[in-house]
């Protein structure tokens, strides 16, 4: 895409549409400026399924190919976040079915008693915990901020997210560290949205246990 060139930190952030024209265009720069956006988000995903370092880059690296082969074909039914992590999330499953390492994300459906933990999350429509878990009283925002920040705390953190089930740890990873949306997360993850409520709200649980057991 042309000799590399610094990415122009000074100038207005574009929008959506212009960011693709651009990208279309060859845009160095703002291919550079998408890679800062997106790659360190990419890569903590791709970890996710991968648990290899050196395997979750390769996953990146694909991905980006894939990206830049498909920028013509994008239509922007969804946003190009979602397009970019619907796809790392393809080549993710596809290399972890080369390496046999397990069975797709997407078939690791609730069971019937995990389906029936539903019952414990407030309704999508509550005026403030919507689809939170209504039987834990322990919130984030209740917890001692310097806490929260403690190396030993952080470390209990890093453990059970390592500890987890990949699908809880990729729905957790990326709603709660990445800031994606529900809807975007059952796209790329394959999941119906009352599998990933399921999963992410046993994840945070298995969290802020790890985290009472070091305020304890």
């Amino acid at each position: 895409m042309g000799s590399p060139s610094p990415v122009d930190t000074a100038s207005p952030r574009l929008d959506e549409r212009q960011r693709l024209a651009r990208l279309r265009a060859g845009d160095e720069p703002v291919f550079r400026q998408l890679l800062a956006d997106f790659g360190p988000a990419m890569l903590r995903v791709a970890e996710v399924y991968a648990r290899d370092s050196q395997v979750a880059e390769e996953i990146v690296q694909e991905t980006w190919i894939a990206v830049l082969r498909g920028l013509e074909g994008f239509e922007g039914r969804s946003s190009l976040r979602t397009w970019v992590f619907t796809i790392l999330g393809n080549c993710a499953r596809r290399r972890a079915k080369m390496e046999a390492r397990s069975a797709p994300l997407s078939s690791l459906e609730a069971s019937r008693e995990e389906e029936s933990e539903l019952d414990s999350f407030f309704a999508t429509n509550h005026p403030r915990w919507a689809s939170c878990w209504s039987t834990i009283n322990i919130r984030w925002e209740a917890l001692p901020e310097d806490a929260l920040t403690t190396q030993e705390a952080e470390s209990a953190v890093v453990d059970m997210l390592r500890s987890l089930p990949p699908s809880q740890a990729a729905v957790i990873t990326l709603r709660d560290l990445e800031g994606l949306s529900s809807e975007e997360v059952c796209s790329l993850l394959e999941l119906s949205p009352g599998n990933q409520r399921v999963l992410l709200h046993r994840a945070r649980l298995a969290i802020r246990q790890a985290l009472q057991e070091v305020l304890d």
